[in-house]
């Protein structure tokens, strides 16, 4: 039986996506999707309710494999054995595409089998009709229990990944090769029509580099998103949060994670942008110039060509540059957000800000909460700094003076 998630957009423009039988087709499968509308949609964004659903169609998938009906099974109150959950974990983490064996990264593996416990916990709540009875209570909970012990503990020191996380940025061949491409954006560039993607290319790369924001929110600029400099004052980029944006024809709309912000861009990138913009893009013959039209767009002669530019679209466009410009091989974008702290890093202790005074410009500038722990993550090789001085004196304590070695 196969199974698939269909997305949508409603009047309104928000996005929802269900779980289907493509067999039978028609309706969304019933407990599925009231999981989704009731617990899940309140709360979570729709990207998080596709991954709700991407565990959900696995569930679906291994009780068709097993001939198990969870629902008729908990309704009975038989709740999985331990054999029975092992085999869940198990296709939970199964790779999709790649060889036979293969499996999924840790954190995505664990994510999924969390959400799996949170849905059969609901599920077995959803069927059992008296569920406040103690052995009832206790079998759910048993069972929940069980499947969260399959969450594969991380190795190695915390404190290290974070060490590494707080240093990671581009090496100096990526930066080299980036640097190249910023200043000579039509290098390779034979053909006059790839031209305008290609500088739209450089741009949107250009955007991550220069302000760390993520590619959700690169791709939801809008056209009014550069302020221009003027009156003394640099150009900047706006950036807005616009989940269920109705004037997004993106079925999978890439969203803002981070709070809306302003963020200042070079007069040298200034430049480039309004190049793209008044010229490049403006030569298309359906793209449109209001402020609910996107700034970054698709080039493509065909039925999209001036639409605003997709997920797949941005990737397949990073992997083309990658191919044909050398040096760019770990190049991706949240790699650009990691460099990007890590150089406002190496600002602040050039400039010897505070502890204090360089989280808050940080937070403000990433679009952060206050007081968030990514932003104390970044900033906590000062204490570790300050911990070496301390730490440095206090083992000096204990050196004989000159001339007391006897």
């Amino acid at each position: 039986m196969l199974y698939t998630i269909k997305s949508f957009i409603t009047g309104d423009g928000e996005r929802i996506s269900q779980l289907y039988d493509a067999k039978e087709g028609g309706f969304p499968l019933y407990y599925p999707t009231a999981y989704i509308a009731r617990t899940v949609r309140s709360s979570a964004t729709h990207n998080t309710q596709k991954v709700y659903l991407e565990v959900l169609k696995r569930i679906c998938e291994w009780e068709t494999n097993q001939e198990i009906n969870l629902a008729t099974r908990l309704q009975k109150q038989q709740f999985l054995c331990s054999q029975e959950i092992d085999s869940l974990a198990r296709h939970l983490g199964k790779r999709r595409k790649g060889n036979k064996g293969d499996v999924i990264g840790r954190g995505k593996y664990n994510t999924y089998v969390a959400y799996a416990a949170n849905y059969i916990r609901w599920l077995a709540d959803e069927v059992i009709t008296e569920t406040s009875a103690p052995s009832t209570h206790t079998g759910i909970e048993r069972q929940h229990k069980i499947i969260l012990s399959k969450i594969a503990r991380k190795s190695g020191s915390l404190s290290a990944r974070q060490q590494r996380l707080a240093t990671t940025h581009l090496s100096r061949e990526t930066q080299s090769a980036l640097s190249d491409l910023f200043n000579n954006p039509f290098s390779g560039i034979t053909r006059p029509s790839d031209k305008g993607p290609r500088l739209r290319n450089v741009a949107m790369l250009r955007v991550l580099y220069e302000t760390g924001m993520r590619r959700g929110e690169l791709l939801s600029l809008k056209f009014n998103a550069l302020q221009e400099s003027a009156g003394g004052n640099g150009a900047c980029l706006k950036i807005e949060r616009n989940h269920h944006d109705e004037f997004d024809s993106r079925v999978s709309q890439p969203v803002a994670k981070t709070l809306g912000r302003v963020v200042p861009i070079s007069s040298v990138f200034e430049e480039l942008l309004l190049e793209y913009r008044d010229q490049w893009r403006a030569e298309l013959p359906s793209v449109g110039f209001s402020d609910n039209d996107f700034l970054f767009v698709s080039h493509r002669t065909g039925r999209f060509q001036g639409e605003p530019v997709s997920e797949t679209g941005f990737n397949s466009a990073l992997m083309n540059l990658k191919k044909s410009v050398p040096g760019l091989d770990e190049l991706h974008p949240h790699l650009l957000r990691h460099d990007w702290n890590y150089r406002f890093s190496q600002k602040a202790d050039a400039e010897g800000w505070e502890f204090e005074a360089e989280r808050e410009v940080r937070e403000q500038l990433m679009g952060w909460m206050p007081n968030s722990s990514m932003s104390l993550l970044y900033n906590q090789r000062h204490l570790q700094e300050k911990a070496n001085i301390i730490g440095l004196q206090i083992a000096s304590d204990t050196t004989r003076p000159n001339g007391n070695n006897d």
